[in-house]
């Protein structure tokens, strides 16, 4: 069994990203990037995941789209309150490994996850730190 687990850094992020299918493209939410995955969320509109499926990637504050083949690591369906679970209520979270994209693609998302990931840890080195004490 090959081991899927992240070889660097994950950053929440809010970025546009479509699931490509024979019947056109499913719009989503990703909210967790790494340089070797992405987590994606959408209301639930019943069916099955594919295994394999063609995605776009908006990089967010970069105006390109990657392109990218996922392979489903895990794809549950939770249900939520507000207009994020659409009209079932219900939300679709899947997370894929990226199994192919181009050199120059994995590129730009590895430089923009690990600048993100280290601004990210600046901000809360820097940021005060309260004790309370009882």
């Amino acid at each position: 069994m090959e081991d899927f687990r992240r070889e660097g850094p994950r950053i929440d992020v809010d970025a546009l990203c479509w699931e490509v299918a024979d019947d056109g493209e499913t719009s989503a939410l990703a909210v967790d990037l790494s340089q070797g995955g992405i987590r994606i969320e959408r209301p639930f509109v019943g069916g099955r995941s594919r295994e394999v499926v063609p995605l776009q990637l908006e990089i967010p504050g970069i105006d390109e789209i990657m392109w990218a083949r996922g392979d489903v690591c895990f794809d549950q369906v939770i249900q939520v309150k507000g207009p994020a679970g659409g009209r079932l209520g219900l939300l679709r979270r899947t997370g894929y490994r990226i199994a192919m994209a181009t050199r120059r693609d994995r590129r730009m998302l590895r430089e923009y996850v690990f600048d993100n990931y280290i601004t990210y840890q600046r901000l809360a080195s820097s940021a005060p730190s309260f004790a309370v004490q009882i």
